[in-house]
């Protein structure tokens, strides 16, 4: 598979993409490293004398299935701190009602206080 590239002065990659743009490097990656260097691109190295990509060969191996749960549990965690979020902004929308409520309530007093006061 046909990739673009940008590499450091050590040649470690730097950043990807599989459409070309200027300033990245066309190289090959072997269709059995793909998982590896998507997980773990700045990893690799480019040679620039032998124009190839160059695999660290002691990449921590993890499959799909852990990738999955991985994302469930942050895509989870995500999810309830939007419901935490959501459910605190309720809250305070009703306290903030209930202090308006009262801040009317001790007006109308002070008026009716202040329209007794003066009669």
């Amino acid at each position: 598979m046909f990739i673009y590239i940008t590499y450091d002065t050590d040649g470690f990659i730097t950043a990807y993409q599989n459409t070309e743009a200027d300033g990245y490097t066309k190289v090959f990656i072997l269709d059995s490293w793909i998982t590896q260097f998507s997980q773990h691109s700045d990893k690799f190295r480019y040679d620039k004398d032998k124009k190839v990509v160059l695999n660290p060969g002691n990449l921590p191996e993890v499959s799909l299935e852990e990738l999955n749960t991985k994302y469930s549990d942050v895509l989870e965690t995500s999810q309830q701190a939007v419901q935490s979020a959501t459910a605190l902004a309720q809250q305070q929308t009703v306290s903030e009602t209930s202090i308006n409520q009262l801040q009317k309530s001790i007006t109308e007093l002070a008026l009716s206080q202040s329209a007794k006061g003066t009669a």
